[in-house]
């Protein structure tokens, strides 16, 4: 897409969310707004650069207001238990030598049903001008975050990453399809809260009245060096989640929240369509202290599903795909 348009596309997505994260959901499921709303993020942002250069917090201000109840999330108590203290796996190895059902290390599995790959070719924004590479979106999946003084939206970068989850293909640069593979990427080294929203899905016909199924892969690098940056288990405060709107005008998201770190895992977020004539859903990273947060997405699925139980799964949920 042109630069032009893709400008437009990010109006028009931040005017339809009015968005939303999660303010004050107490287990891994739940529905909120935010305050205050997101603002878009729109490239270049060159200077000042982003990864907190261009606003670096006093520690205090951020241990007294972010770290510290109440100002410390439910979510970030949530995954620092979840992580259960463990550490990386060896020292500045921010994803596990490990094998699970969804990847090897760095590497995600191939699976059916992918809407939204998030391989580049020429999808991303930042591949058809010259532009802030680290304020990209792709095809309508456009970046916005919360921008209120503590969480500030300058100091977050939006960005392809080429390393990180390309299947079973892992530096081989063009895949089997002819595209280059990529996830997307949402990072900071600042309190920050953040996503990727995508185009409106429209409902398909003998749909409406059902329910809307959404998975994404995402992967939480763990910046837990032995507890280099605080305590014994280092502070693993950073988590990732998911909404889903039934109903892309609407105020509200049902969100899931993601804790695993280290490795690729999933999110699977089911919700009531009820007479939505459309679904947005939000990719989103937080963390609320000054730790090298490195969250990516990966492999969207979007499966409608009637009231007799049968189940549809979308092409393709990309803008350029015509949401089909």
């Amino acid at each position: 897409m042109t630069r032009n348009r893709s400008v437009r596309i990010i109006a028009a997505l931040i005017l339809a969310v009015i968005l939303i994260l999660p303010a004050s959901i107490a287990s891994a499921t739940g529905t909120g707004p935010a305050t205050p709303p997101p603002v878009p993020i729109k490239g270049p942002r060159l200077s000042p650069p982003v990864y907190g250069k261009g606003g670096v917090l006093d520690p205090y201000v951020i241990y007294n207001n972010l770290l510290v109840p109440p100002g410390l999330p439910v979510q970030s108590i949530e995954a620092n238990v979840a992580d259960g203290g463990r550490t990386q796996e060896k020292p500045g190895r921010g994803i596990r030598q490990t094998a699970t059902g969804t990847g090897f290390g760095l590497l995600l599995y191939d699976s059916p049903n992918v809407c939204n790959d998030f391989n580049p070719h020429a999808s991303w924004a930042a591949q058809q001008a010259i532009s802030d590479v680290w304020t990209d979106w792709y095809a309508g999946w456009a970046p916005y975050a919360i921008d209120n003084g503590l969480y500030q939206a300058k100091n977050v970068s939006f960005s392809m990453e080429r390393s990180v989850g390309p299947g079973n293909r892992y530096n081989d640069l063009i895949s089997k399809d002819g595209k280059t593979e990529a996830s997307a990427k949402i990072a900071s080294s600042q309190p920050y809260a953040a996503g990727f929203g995508s185009p409106r899905i429209p409902v398909p016909d003998g749909f409406q009245g059902g329910k809307v199924m959404v998975s994404v892969k995402y992967l939480i690098w763990d910046h837990d060096q032995y507890g280099k940056q605080g305590g014994p288990d280092g502070l693993d405060y950073d988590w990732a989640s998911m909404g889903v709107k039934a109903g892309a005008d609407g105020p509200m998201a049902v969100y899931v929240n993601g804790y695993v770190r280290g490795e690729w895992a999933e999110l699977t977020n089911t919700v009531d369509l009820d007479d939505a004539k459309d679904v947005m859903v939000l990719l989103q990273g937080h963390s609320p202290g000054a730790l090298n947060s490195n969250i990516y997405f990966d492999d969207v699925k979007i499966a409608f599903i009637d009231a007799s139980g049968n189940g549809k799964y979308l092409k393709d949920c990309t803008l350029e795909g015509t949401v089909k």
